[in-house]
């Protein structure tokens, strides 16, 4: 039967003020889109107002969290915000991580092989295993997470599984060897040997805790012990980071005084229809702080789609989006894994409509705009910036204009033998002078190029479509229909589309959400049980319902693998 913590007490205002003699821990807890960040905003600002700027320190379990309460213009110094890793990460010295070092593990272990991890992104939390969850690119993959999420449950090793066992024998004797730590072992080390938070802080803050595992909440209340009181802010029904170890049991125990409990009750997103809904669905856990939790003041509409499943999406709901842009509403794909969302991403390209996930900006799957010097949406622009319908701010091109959108043109019969060379040696800002094309381009292909200049931008974009080494077309083609279909202006807009999983848009919102509630084989195994394999799907699903600001799609499941909303 589910069970309900309840009686909390406490109120914001009292933060910091209470008896510390049972714990100065103080847990807020936040439904969707009640406000937390602007909350745990405000109490950072009152802490240095009272302690100093350098007394304060600030984690949660993603940069983009941290980031997001370091772009309210927290008085604090970058130093004092960033992941519970990252923190632990510098504490220790910067190690080198293993992780980011396994070519001689996966020379040694060739069935055991272990995906290199980009070390900023794992201290920033921007690389999640949940993001495609049954999609381990190698072998050894799997066998590190499970690993970790045994030691992040903090479990003796005698009852882990036999296979994670042998594998935790040879992943320590190769990190020995090579003078290496992984990012599990920055928090177990910290918690071992270091007694207090950097810089010994009055007063530190764990946003997004109910995603920490046992072991992270248990350096964060070592850490915040020391300090004059601490604040967990966290909402244990949006615990879905499961696969890492996080449990509302870690959050919810031990137990604290109630008027160290704080419950944020309005919600600000998420509108009545929605919420009833989602609501009646969360209740079903077998554990969780009971919440007053009230939906904004609008009704909203909850869909149930009878057409259009995660597999065929290109004809009732590419339809029903449409007209919701059409609208200027934003809207968001949801999905429980990564393959889940290939055809919907398929859809939209072939219907050249922008999307971003910009809560993974790393995944470039779901972000195939991203601006950078040498990306393919950046050498669109490079191209077009030069033609009179680009806009107020069309200009000449410069010598670096040219050479980035040149560069994956064929050579021959358009580009002269050694002008890409030439080009890149010249000062990127210089302007590029006829004289410079000249140099640059056969004369033919030069001619040709001018010409487009006399016609409709497209014709510009279509000449270098035609000219696209054969390696490069691909890349080019999704921001170069963008461009043809709705002005190259699309390139630059923030696309009003987010596709992603639940687990990497969770803090994320839209006005319309489409959610497949579809499984894998491993997450419906899950669905069947009791207790907290099942809880978990649902705390998943929970989240993704409450992104929707007025508008919540329930497709059609694929096949019997699915929830039922």
């Amino acid at each position: 039967m589910p069970t309900a913590e309840t009686n909390a007490t406490g109120t914001l205002q009292d933060i910091g003020q209470l008896d510390h003699s049972v714990t100065a821990e103080y847990r807020i807890f936040g439904p969707p889109g009640t406000g937390k960040t602007t909350n745990l905003t405000r109490q950072i600002r009152r802490a240095v107002e009272r302690f100093g700027q350098d007394s304060v320190l600030v984690t949660s379990f993603s940069r983009t969290a941290a980031a997001e309460l370091a772009g309210r213009d927290l008085p604090l110094s970058p130093d004092r915000i960033g992941t519970l890793h990252s923190h632990c990460f510098h504490a220790l010295g910067c190690p080198q991580i293993a992780e980011c070092n396994v070519e001689e593990w996966n020379k040694d272990n060739p069935h055991l092989q272990i995906t290199p991890k980009k070390q900023q992104g794992r201290l920033d939390g921007e690389e999640s295993a949940g993001d495609n969850s049954a999609e381990r690119e190698k072998a050894g993959d799997d066998c590190l997470e499970q690993l970790n999420r045994w030691r992040g449950m903090m479990i003796p090793a005698d009852g882990w599984p036999a296979v994670v066992r042998e594998f935790a024998v040879r992943w320590q004797h190769y990190k020995d060897a090579h003078g290496l730590l992984d990012f599990c072992d920055l928090i177990d080390i910290a918690l071992r040997d270091v007694p207090m938070a950097p810089k010994n802080p009055s007063v530190i803050f764990a946003d997004e805790a109910q995603d920490l595992n046992r072991m992270q909440l248990r350096l964060i209340r070592k850490w915040g012990e020391r300090a004059h009181y601490f604040i967990v802010a966290a909402d244990d029904d949006q615990t879905i980071y499961s696969f890492t170890g996080a449990t509302p049991d870690a959050v919810l125990d031990p137990d604290i005084p109630e008027d160290h409990k704080i419950i944020l009750k309005q919600s600000y997103r998420v509108p009545r229809a929605i919420h009833a809904r989602a609501v009646r669905w969360i209740e079903q856990v077998t554990r969780r702080q009971e919440k007053a939790y009230l939906p904004r003041a609008f009704e909203g509409e909850l869909i149930r789609l009878s057409s259009g499943t995660y597999k065929s999406p290109e004809y009732y709901i590419l339809k029903t989006a449409l007209q919701h842009l059409e609208q200027g509403k934003s809207v968001m794909f949801l999905a429980t894994c990564g393959y889940m969302l290939q055809p919907i991403v398929r859809v939209l390209r072939k219907n050249a409509l922008p999307f971003h996930n910009p809560y993974r900006r790393s995944n470039g799957f779901w972000n195939p705009l991203r601006m950078g010097r040498g990306s393919s949406a950046n050498r669109v622009l490079s191209l077009l910036v030069a033609h009179p319908q680009f806009g107020e701010s069309s200009r000449a091109w410069t010598c670096g204009d040219v050479a980035i959108w040149a560069e994956w043109l064929h050579a021959e019969g358009i580009i002269k033998r050694g002008a890409k060379k030439k080009l890149s040696s010249l000062t990127p800002a210089e302007t590029a002078t006829i004289e410079t094309l000249d140099e640059t381009f056969e004369p033919g292909a030069l001619e040709a190029l001018l010409k487009t200049f006399e016609g409709d931008y497209r014709e510009l974009l279509d000449w270098w479509r035609r000219r696209l080494n054969a390696t490069f077309f691909q890349r080019a083609q999704f921001p170069a229909d963008i461009a043809a279909v709705r002005g190259p202006q699309a390139l630059l807009d923030v696309p009003r589309v987010v596709v992603g999983t639940i687990h990497s848009v969770k803090g994320g919102e839209a006005d319309v959400v489409y959610l497949f509630p579809d499984l894998s084989g491993e997450g419906d195994a899950a669905y069947q049980q009791s207790g907290a394999p099942r809880d978990a799907v649902i705390r998943q699903f929970y989240v993704g319902m409450t992104r929707a600001r007025e508008t919540l799609y329930i497709c059609e499941p694929e096949s019997g693998m699915a929830v039922r909303i």
